[in-house]
């Protein structure tokens, strides 16, 4: 009598499965379909979940719909689920499928151990005739055969025998298998695959190619043109969607050839930025720092000790000295050491032009004086930075006379009524 000791489950069982109790009826691994077409089996996550706590094995199946983006959607999917390297990742193939079934297959093949994964391919007795045995045994994929109602099939790794019945406490039909080779049922290995790292150093060996292939590196996304140094890394050089794809070491040899011509180029000059922010003043920099005084004790800080004192300069030329003597005409007169006589009186003036005195000061006016109204008289001067008042009264006659200078330019004097 055959007895399973692998069983595989999909969506179409119930995530409420007494695993322990297949587990005592001899079933060792479970094989979880985690997707179709470009959707994720709606029980994949949690029969994983449950299979693997009751300590059975856990490989996984995608079933081949035919739509596009399908490679890289079992891909993404696989990763989602945290699928992990050395894993057994099957494809299912069944019903009616467009185009070369080899072919088909091939292209995940080549795709998943880029990630660790082992691949193997599920389908029908009589549908595995489409495929050379022999080249698959060479690739090392792992053939699991289904044929219901009769004896095990001589190139079968996994034999799926029967899926009308149940098992164990699991009363509904199941489907059941039995590994021959027996690589399901070991616990996979740990070892992690790391990607292609497309700046790594690699040895050309032999097997080394360019050509069309899938990518080992992070970037996934169907058929790409790749360089590989070894026929294990393959390192895209241009995606399907037309962009090259450059790693550091090209940059490099680019860099080399385009860093004359870059130098010569020149755009235009761009806009005028916006004005930055005021900056801060000393003080404000020197309180940011931590200095808690006020602005002038600041500044007041600033001040440096007394230098030592300079020397003596040079000594200026002699200056005149002034001899002053009193007239016969009682006025006070001076001359300078040169003999020139300056009939400039102190207090009184008897000659010169009234127009010359914009200063604060009253003088006695005793002689002819250009622009006074008399010789004989009391002026009185009043300023400031732009005005001048002159005020006379004439001696003889009591008369009261004012003008103005604005803006440098003198009124005629006016003679005032004063009133008494």
């Amino acid at each position: 009598m055959t007895t399973a000791n692998v069983v595989d489950v999909s969506e179409w069982q119930p995530t409420r499965i007494d695993w322990a109790n297949l587990k005592a009826n001899g079933v060792k691994a479970v094989v979880v379909r985690i997707g179709h077409g470009v959707t994720r089996d709606k029980n994949a996550a949690d029969h994983i979940t449950n299979a693997t706590k009751a300590g059975l094995i856990v490989h996984v199946y995608h079933y081949y719909e035919g739509v596009d983006g399908e490679l890289q959607y079992s891909v993404n999917n696989a990763k989602s689920l945290n699928i992990q390297p050395n894993v057994y990742y099957f494809l299912d193939m069944e019903g009616t499928i467009a185009g070369s079934w080899p072919s088909i297959f091939d292209s995940f093949r080549k795709q998943w151990p880029a990630y660790g994964w082992n691949t193997g391919l599920y389908c029908s007795l009589s549908n595995y005739a489409k495929f050379d045995d022999v080249t698959l045994v060479k690739q090392g994929v792992y053939r699991w055969i289904a044929a219901w109602g009769s004896d095990q099939p001589s190139n079968a790794d996994m034999w799926q025998y029967d899926s009308k019945t149940g098992l164990g406490s699991y009363a509904s039909a199941l489907d059941k298998d039995v590994d021959i080779a027996g690589k399901l049922v070991k616990e996979p290995g740990s070892t992690i695959v790391e990607p292609t790292d497309p700046n790594g150093n690699y040895t050309i060996k032999p097997g080394a190619f360019v050509g069309f292939d899938y990518s080992t590196t992070e970037l996934q996304g169907g058929a790409m043109l790749v360089a590989s140094p070894d026929g294990q890394n393959k390192i895209p050089k241009l995606s399907p969607d037309g962009q090259f794809l450059f790693n550091n070491k090209d940059g490099d040899n680019m860099w080399t050839l385009i860093k004359p011509k870059i130098s010569t180029i020149k755009g235009e000059k761009g806009d005028k930025g916006d004005a930055g922010a005021n900056g801060k003043s000393a003080y404000e920099v020197a309180t940011a720092n931590g200095y808690s005084g006020t602005q002038a004790q600041w500044l007041a800080s600033l001040k440096g000790a007394d230098g030592v004192p300079g020397k003596d300069g040079s000594n200026g030329k002699d200056g005149q000295t002034w001899q002053p003597y009193i007239a016969d005409d009682k006025h006070w007169h001076i001359r300078l050491i040169n003999n020139v006589d300056m009939p400039a009186i102190v207090g009184v003036i008897t000659q010169g032009n009234a127009n010359d005195l914009t200063m604060d000061d009253s003088y006695r006016i005793d002689g002819t004086v250009a622009n006074i109204p008399s010789t004989s008289g009391l002026l009185t001067i009043r300023a400031n930075s732009n005005e001048v008042w002159q005020t006379y009264i004439d001696s003889a006659t009591a008369d009261c006379y004012t003008r103005t200078r604005h803006n440098g330019t003198w009124t005629a004097w006016r003679l005032t009524t004063q009133w008494s």
